[in-house]
């Protein structure tokens, strides 16, 4: 089940990308930004939202930064969506196979 926030909505942003992340790799969090960034061996990625809107990611082979104003969380992914981006941020599921260690 998807859930949506627009940017404003911050302090429930953290707290789903929390969980989302939780156990996959290095969460960090603030009042301006929440980033997610894989651990060795695992295939290296990573993503930051910022509080602004703004926001990088990075998988092998490819980057994105740009501005959003909603955050959609599934299990497996993060959509970003603004008036020039719609991207969707998938897990890896090298990564995902953490969850519950």
């Amino acid at each position: 089940m998807a859930e949506e926030f627009t940017i404003e909505q911050w302090d429930q942003i953290i707290a789903k990308f929390t969980s989302t992340f939780e156990g996959l790799g290095t969460v960090l969090h603030n009042a301006e930004m929440a980033s997610f960034t894989s651990r060795a061996p695992d295939v290296e990625t990573g993503i930051a939202i910022y509080s602004d809107g703004q926001f990088s990611a990075s998988m092998p082979l490819h980057g994105i930064d740009s501005i959003v104003r909603k955050v959609i969380f599934t299990n497996e992914a993060i959509t970003l969506r603004g008036e020039s981006v719609d991207y969707t941020y998938r897990i890896p599921p090298e990564i995902l196979r953490h969850r519950g260690e």
